[in-house]
């Protein structure tokens, strides 16, 4: 199976109008676009701010394509611009951020980047998990972590308590993280 980080080296020949390269560039970030938010969500806190940044980053990222050597991974490529971008926007708003020590954000980085594989695995298991979880369970976490559904308003529409809610979202998220945990130490999963 094809590696979306490196393509293959024939789909690099483009003609003068770049439209190869385009759609090299559109295979790349489409294919590396969630581990590159995750990268950003890890050095900012403010969902808002991340998604700013990560606009940016995917601006400059087309811009200075061009620059891209296709022999080296994309995803490291990407996230020094990101790195970077994290930096100009904590620059520009001082005091919106919780500002960690620039050499803290630099090894938070670093770590991050050498994490990805696990982080990635380990994604993929929460994936499997969270399929064979039962329908309830599997829409309770949905309506929280994907349509950010508050619990309260959870509770409400389930018609039950807050406190049930919310030992039911704990009940679940024990549930998965045992899942992910067995899933990573043995390579199979049961939730």
């Amino acid at each position: 199976m094809p590696n979306p980080d490196r393509p293959e080296p024939a789909a690099h020949n483009g003609d003068e109008r770049g439209e190869p390269r385009d759609d090299l560039f559109v295979q790349l970030i489409t294919a590396n676009h969630d581990h590159l938010r995750r990268y950003i969500y890890t050095l900012l806190p403010h969902e808002q701010d991340a998604q700013d940044v990560m606009q940016e980053v995917c601006l400059t990222l087309s811009r200075k394509f061009s620059e891209y050597d296709r022999s080296r991974p994309f995803l490291p490529w990407a996230c020094g611009f990101a790195y970077l971008k994290v930096l100009q926007h904590r620059d520009r708003n001082p005091r919106r951020t919780v500002l960690l020590p620039v050499e803290v954000l630099e090894l938070v980085a670093r770590e991050r980047e050498a994490e990805e594989p696990v982080l990635a695995e380990r994604l993929v298991a929460l994936e499997r998990c969270l399929a064979k979880l039962g329908r309830a369970d599997r829409d309770l976490i949905k309506a929280r972590y994907i349509d950010r559904i508050s619990p309260d308003d959870i509770a409400r529409r389930l018609a039950v308590s807050r406190r049930t809610t919310f030992r039911n979202l704990e009940r679940v998220r024990r549930l998965l993280f045992d899942c992910v945990g067995r899933s990573s130490l043995l390579g199979t999963e049961a939730v």
